[in-house]
C-alpha cells in the first residue's frame, strides 16, 4: 500500500505559480511558430492585394 502526503500551501502555491509562469513564457513562442507555418493555398482570381513571400 502506498500513501502520498499532501502538499503544503506554500509548496502548492509555488507549484501553480511555476506552471502559470512557464505557460506564460512558452505561449508567445508557440504562437510565433504556429504563425510561421501558415501558408496560402488559394488566391481568388482578381486578387490584387499583397502577395506572401515564396520560399
Amino acid at each position: 500500500m502506498k500513501s502520498r502526503r499532501r502538499m503544503g500551501w506554500i509548496a502548492m502555491g509555488f507549484h501553480w505559480t511555476m506552471i502559470l509562469f512557464t505557460v506564460g513564457l512558452w505561449t508567445p513562442v508557440y504562437l510565433a511558430a504556429r504563425r510561421r507555418r501558415v501558408t496560402v493555398t488559394h488566391l481568388p482570381s482578381g486578387y490584387a492585394g499583397p502577395l506572401p513571400p515564396t520560399h
